[in-house]
């Protein structure tokens, strides 16, 4: 049963959550409420998605970060399952150690006995993962469905923000530039190879036949590409 403590604490989440300017902050803020809304949770983290991968990006303490950082380290954990499976990951770090068994010497220097996680979706994908740690217990039913209250809440700050969108545009520009200079230098090498030519004659050849076609080097390139392929 969800108290009126903890309903309380989730409406007070959510205006919060209306005013903070930044993902950094409304994310931090997420975080910090765990820590009073969930039964049993003592830490807190909150993972995005940065290029299909998690990233730790708000914390309510730094045990949170070594335990994110050792399932990065060693490519394993209920982060990282919640995160690629869509799924909610509930375990007892003692009884079920060999589930994770990093993670579970990890969580035993550090006193912490159990771990929630839960994905963060919007649109049929993960978009990110908050991830509870406990020092007292398993977490029950309860703590797993404020988790996933709170976990709707990571998914519209993150789906929201502006700050993400402009910084995935970036990195989508980033890979298309990256993909355009990889076909041009395709290009290059296959007339070099063709017609028996140096860097530079390539490139010229190139440029000649984009100021004849009227087309850019980089269209001229796919062309090269596509004429190769189909021999």
């Amino acid at each position: 049963m969800v108290s009126e403590r903890i309903v309380q604490t989730l409406r007070d989440l959510a205006e919060v959550l209306q005013v903070r300017p930044t993902l950094g902050a409304s994310l931090a803020a997420i975080a910090e409420a765990a820590t009073v809304s969930v039964p049993g949770c003592h830490a807190a983290s909150i993972a995005i998605s940065v290029e299909g991968r998690p990233a730790t990006a708000a914390i309510s303490s730094r045990m949170a970060l070594e335990l994110d950082m050792v399932q990065y380290d060693t490519d394993d954990g209920p982060c990282l399952t919640a995160f690629g499976t869509m799924r909610t990951v509930r375990i007892d770090l003692v009884e079920d150690s060999d589930a994770f068994p990093h993670v579970a010497i990890a969580g035993q220097r550090l006193g912490i006995r159990s771990v929630l996680s839960v994905p963060a979706t919007s649109g049929g994908e993960v978009v990110g993962t908050i991830n509870l740690y406990s020092r007292t217990g398993p977490f029950d039913e309860t703590a797993a469905t404020i988790a996933a209250v709170l976990a709707t809440q990571v998914a519209i700050a993150i789906s929201g923000s502006p700050e993400l969108a402009r910084a995935r545009s970036v990195v989508d520009e980033a890979q298309r530039e990256l993909d355009d200079r990889s076909d041009v230098s395709l290009a290059t090498g296959l007339l070099m190879a063709n017609e028996d030519c140096t860097v530079e004659q390539a490139e010229g050849l190139l440029r000649e036949a984009a100021a004849t076609d009227e087309r850019t080097i980089l269209q001229i390139a796919r062309r090269i590409i596509e004429q190769q392929r189909r021999t």
